[in-house]
């Protein structure tokens, strides 16, 4: 699944279209960092877990605190290979093709 897709599936069940977004920029901005080299990938792991967390726990109210950590580090795993996938994705790519080499 695309980084994309994990993203939409993290946020379908937020009410505000403001919170979809802002999970969503959160979440890509953390990418960016990454495959920047800005930070390393724990730093990008903390981070991803506190919002998967966040979310969760606003999603679904009815879980423990144990159950709410472990889908929030199953969605932080996920969300780790996405970013290795994407950005292999882009290396590759901007090797190949000179002309569309990605500013990062």
């Amino acid at each position: 699944m695309s980084l994309q897709q994990k993203i939409l599936n993290l946020i379908s069940g937020l009410p505000e279209a403001s919170m979809r977004v802002d999970v969503a920029s959160a979440i890509n901005y953390i990418f960016n960092l990454y495959i920047g080299g800005h930070i390393n990938e724990d730093q990008a792991r903390q981070s991803l877990f506190e919002i998967s967390s966040d979310v969760i726990r606003f999603t679904y109210a009815d879980l423990t605190e144990d159950e709410v950590r472990k889908k929030a580090n199953q969605l932080t795993e996920e969300f780790m290979r996405a970013f290795k996938v994407e950005a292999t994705h882009r290396r590759v790519i901007s090797r190949f093709s000179p002309a569309t080499r990605l500013p990062y």
